[in-house]
């Protein structure tokens, strides 16, 4: 027998499904209509995120932090991948790992890298492929646990990319860029609209690039389109489809030794362009195939329904070197680093299927008025991973030699199947004028299977967990509203214990509490915010069993986040963020010696200023010039001997726009700072992003 709040709420979900249906019987076909879900992006300060958050409702009155970078902010940042995206942007930790990529980033302290969704829905795991910018219009971060909209995710948060779909206006727009480290790269984005409606209406969009790094053979290719269409079909129903294809080749990065950066090497300093792998035997390359679509009815009771459903189809082949992490140095001479049984062959064919189906209702019931919403949602992965390792010789730093040879050492073949399915509901309940309680709550039912090929093994797991959402937020006036929240979250974990009992999924909680802040207008847009976050069922060493691994860890995050985004005297714009961590650490763990270890590449305090000024007033042309600084301050690795020094980096950019064409200039790390993005381990520093100059000319017809 089910639980009485999952019989609850399973007797709830049907019971609207079963009325939203009957309520609309008739005796002729329904009329159809269709339009693709747009969040604001037309202007600079975002005022809903209704793809991540699945609601209509103002971020003023939503009790959650949510960071929005639109169009014309991924252009002040001149973004070129995810990790530039978000880095800046409150309680957010990205590229920590270099530029080896992958999207790499921390939400409120835990890693979330794993944690991308395209237009609400998961885009897979563990890919190994960066997720294509280009075709994205929107980028909304979702900080603390978001289990209760999307299911199994980390608690520190999520990242969703809301893709470019059809608009009402017939456009076409390109751009070539030619900038720093030989990049070369070209856009467009081509909108048929013959009604002038989104309805009807096709787009097309894609991305040509090359670019080079300042590490020696380190190449980064990518090449992207994506289509989509708007079909009309009536006023009650719309209805979008999209797809996309992306082709990425690179060299993957790893990092430089710490011994020869960060401390003195006896030998010297190692030339910062150092590649400490082998260019014969590193070269990345992958395919992603991806369509779906998103489908509105409009029932005539006032329901309505949303379906979002995607497929996506992954292929990458790669080779990498890396450094041995336990006996890094060959001698005590410092000069060669082992890498032996440490070359990687991986092959990754991966396919998802991801649905989600939503029914909305809004009410009034004793004089209160309700937005209800109902979901089931499902994904099926199927993974085949090859990870085949090779022996290869060890590399002299201050003469590397490359092209070794490599011998076979051992073969790892799997092929993992995760399946989950998630009922949701939630309820916004406006008490009065001034006050809003929100509920929710979700049941998922996980499934993981994992097959050795090689070893001919077989593992099969079950869970299922309850999560939830409650807040309350108090609207004082229309320039702010402080609220509070708790919500919770679950993430399925593989594996058994010494006793072959399957691990229990990791949870999450956090308690947050905030106020949103906007100027009557809605052209100003900040929030200030306090969190507690907690994740639990760690898995950390077993203290009887050697080799084993048991959960009883703990970690915490606690800190203040502050941002702001605003459009000031019709000339200025600008983003400013600001996150202060004084804790982000191990609390419980079955060794002493790693309670109150500070979570790894998390500094205390990190901050961020973005600005742009048009010479013309109340005008999108002519002449415009912008300023900004990124910094964090020092942070640290488990076992590193040192701290990775604080920094702050320095942009700006000056174009000229007019009516068909424009021109850009923008730098990134002005001044050229050499600074650490973050650590691997005890022994391997990653690199910062060095100064790019890039010239870019736009068209627009």
């Amino acid at each position: 027998m089910l639980p009485p709040h999952r019989t609850l709420l399973a007797t709830l979900v049907f019971g609207f499904m079963t009325t939203a249906y009957a309520d609309d019987t008739t005796n002729t076909l329904p009329t159809i209509s269709i339009q693709a879900e747009q969040d604001q992006t037309d202007t600079y300060v975002a005022t809903q995120a209704t793809s991540a958050l699945k609601s209509d409702a103002p971020l003023f009155k939503t009790a959650q932090s949510v960071s929005v970078i639109n169009q014309e902010q991924l252009e002040q940042k001149q973004a070129q991948t995810l990790a530039e995206a978000i880095d800046g942007v409150a309680g957010v930790v990205s590229g920590q790992l270099g530029r080896r990529g992958w999207d790499d980033f921390i939400i409120r302290g835990q890693n979330s890298s794993d944690q991308v969704f395209i237009d609400g829905l998961r885009q897979g795991q563990s890919t190994f492929v960066a997720t294509e910018l280009s075709g994205m219009d929107q980028v909304q971060v979702i900080k603390g646990p978001a289990s209760v909209n999307f299911g199994l995710v980390q608690p520190g948060g999520m990242v969703n990319m809301v893709t470019k779909r059809p608009q009402a206006d017939s456009f076409y727009r390109g751009s070539l860029t030619y900038g720093s480290n030989q990049l070369k790269q070209g856009t467009f984005d081509l909108n048929y609209s013959p009604n002038d409606s989104e309805k009807g209406a096709f787009r097309i969009n894609g991305r040509l690039a090359d670019q080079n790094d300042p590490t020696d053979f380190v190449y980064f290719k990518n090449y992207y389109i994506s289509p989509s269409y708007n079909f009309d079909l009536g006023d009650n129903t719309d209805l979008s489809i999209i797809a996309s294809y992306q082709h990425r080749e690179y060299m993957r990065q790893q990092g430089l030794p710490v011994l020869g950066t960060l401390l003195a090497n006896p030998n010297g300093q190692i030339n910062q362009s150092l590649y400490i792998g082998d260019p014969n035997f590193g070269k990345y390359t992958a395919d992603v195939y991806r369509s779906g679509y998103n489908f509105k009815y409009a029932f005539k009771s006032g329901w309505d329904f949303n379906q979002n459903f995607a497929i996506q189809k992954t292929k990458m082949d790669g080779n990498a070197v890396f450094a041995q992490t336990k006996k890094f140095w060959v001698d005590e001479t410092y000069t060669t680093i082992n890498r032996s049984k440490n070359s990687r062959h991986q092959i990754a064919d991966n396919l998802s299927y991801s649905i989600d189906n939503q029914l909305k209702k809004e009410f009034v019931l004793y004089d209160i008025k309700h937005n209800l919403t109902v979901g089931l949602d499902a994904l099926q992965e199927k993974s085949d991973y090859t990870n085949n390792k090779y022996d290869i010789g060890a590399l002299n730093i201050y003469a590397p030699i490359y092209g070794q040879e490599t011998t076979l050492t051992e073969n790892v073949q799997n092929i993992n199947r995760l399946r989950y399915t998630g009922l949701y509901l939630r309820d916004r309940i406006q008490l009065n004028d001034q006050l809003v309680l929100n509920l929710a709550g979700r049941h998922d039912w996980a499934e993981t299977q994992n097959k050795n090929l090689v070893k001919n093994t077989e593992s099969n797991q079950s869970d299922n967990a309850f999560t939830g959402n409650a807040s309350l937020l108090y609207t004082i006036n229309d320039i702010a509203a402080p609220y509070v929240s708790y919500a919770t979250s679950f993430l399925p974990v593989s594996g058994t214990d010494a006793n072959d009992n399957a691990f229990k999924p990791e949870k999450g909680k956090q308690v947050e509490v905030g106020l949103k802040l906007q100027s009557p207008d809605q052209r100003i847009q900040g929030s200030i915010a306090w969190f507690d976050l907690r994740r639990q069922n760690v898995s950390v060493s077993d203290p009887i069993n050697s080799g084993f691994k048991v959960q009883r860890g703990e970690q915490m995050t606690r800190g203040i986040e502050t941002e702001v985004t605003a459009h000031l005297f019709d000339q200025l714009k600008l983003t400013a963020a600001y996150t202060y961590t004084p804790d982000a650490k191990t609390t419980q763990d079955t060794t002493a010696e790693n309670i109150g270890i500070r979570i790894d590449n998390i500094p205390k305090q990190s901050y961020s200023l973005s600005t742009r000024y048009r010479f013309e007033p109340n005008s999108n042309l002519g002449w415009y010039v912008g300023a900004g600084l990124r910094g964090e301050t020092k942070k640290s690795v488990d076992g590193l001997a040192v701290d990775i020094p604080s920094y702050t980096v320095f942009d700006t950019e000056a174009g000229y726009d007019t009516e068909h064409w424009g021109a850009q200039l923008s730098i990134r790390n002005m001044f050229d700072k050499d600074y650490y993005a973050g650590a691997l381990n005890e022994n391997l520093i990653t690199l910062g992003n060095p100064r790019q100059i890039n010239f870019t000319v736009k068209f627009n017809y």
